[in-house]
């Protein structure tokens, strides 16, 4: 039987292939950071370098590894750790390969639920993978549902709690999502139409980019909603535009956990979902949650228009999911939990 992890202080690298600054690295800047206000010594390998370097503290290292070649060599360098923790596939090849010189603890978290692996060498070396792994992680009960085989551990993701702020917000309804098709785009243009909204005033802010961003524009137009919609490309906090939102809107119909749902959940914004995946798992717990079938335009814009229309049900309602991520998603809660595992 291996032995647990002794110590108070650990050294953990987390590793995340890619030149990108996203969902996934959001979440590693925030562990990371919070791991290293604990004491911890901690690197990070990968992630967009000004953004990784501007939102990661001091007290965290940063080295590059936007290919799994650059990966390997920081990962490397960085010397002996207690803990390697990995997040995707290709991360959890180069934690791998760097082992004789990390001589550490693998763990792996599943964010998605494709394959470990795109290619056929890495589909037969990936069983090699998860054998290495001292424990592979699920961001859901939904992921570990779709893996190839049940994870170690489940562990929805945290975000921090959030003071009260004025109440600034807008009758704007926010999607903050990549434009792709797994996330249904068009599902929320055609909602917001159907709920007759923007004759009322009310304008649909969607924060995100992506290969459908086009194709999303020109279904604006043809739903006849253009002027009431504002695409506003990429933005890497989405902080203010939630606080400043009269709802969230999320349609994915296979979202794997939701960080910008838990997000918004901390700041008290109402949040209407397609009811399945993740969602289920976080602002379904709350009791009345806004939910509609995945892809069902009328339902999803009934849901917008009813609490468009109560704005005492809305504050009721977003309380509700503030009160819920606190108790069961904050970020210094998933922090315990995950160390937890590593000492497991």
């Amino acid at each position: 039987m291996t032995r647990p992890i002794r110590g108070a202080v650990l050294r953990i690298a987390h590793v995340v292939v890619t030149p990108a600054f996203a969902g996934t690295e959001r979440y590693v800047v925030e562990v990371a950071a919070t791991q290293a206000a604990r004491g911890h010594q901690v690197v990070v390998v990968g992630g967009e370098p000004d953004r990784m370097r501007q939102l990661l503290p001091p007290e965290v290292d940063w080295l590059p590894g936007d290919t799994a070649r650059a990966a390997l060599t920081s990962l490397r360098g960085a010397g002996r750790q207690e803990v390697v923790h990995s997040h995707m596939t290709k991360a959890d090849f180069v934690a791998l390969m760097a082992a004789p010189a990390t001589r550490g603890r693998r763990f792996a978290t599943r964010h998605i639920t494709a394959p470990r692996g795109y290619g056929r060498l890495a589909r037969l070396l990936a069983p090699l993978v998860r054998r290495a792994l001292r424990a592979e992680i699920a961001v859901s009960e939904f992921v570990a549902g779709e893996l190839e085989s049940r994870p170690d551990a489940v562990l929805l993701n945290g975000v921090r709690p959030q003071q009260p702020g004025p109440d600034r917000r807008r009758d704007t309804v926010l999607v903050a999502q990549r434009l792709a098709p797994e996330k249904d785009t068009s599902t929320a243009l055609a909602a917001f139409a159907a709920s007759g909204l923007a004759a009322g005033g009310w304008t649909l802010t969607v924060a995100g980019d992506g290969p459908e961003r086009a194709f999303l524009e020109r279904r604006a137009q043809e739903l006849g909603i253009a002027d009431a919609v504002l695409f506003t490309g990429w933005v890497d906090d989405p902080a203010d535009l939630l606080a400043g939102s009269a709802m969230l809107l999320s349609t994915a119909p296979a979202e794997p956990c939701g960080l910008s749902i838990l997000e918004a959940m901390a700041v008290a914004t109402p949040v209407v979902a397609a009811a399945a995946g993740g969602p289920l798992e976080t602002v379904g717990r709350a009791p009345g949650a806004a939910l509609f079938p995945p892809g069902d335009v009328e339902a999803a814009g009934r849901a917008l228009a009813r609490l468009a229309g109560d704005p005492a049900a809305r504050a009721a309602y977003g309380a509700a999911l503030q009160d819920l991520q606190r108790s069961r998603f904050d970020l210094p809660g998933h922090v315990d939990r995950l160390e937890q595992i590593y000492r497991r």
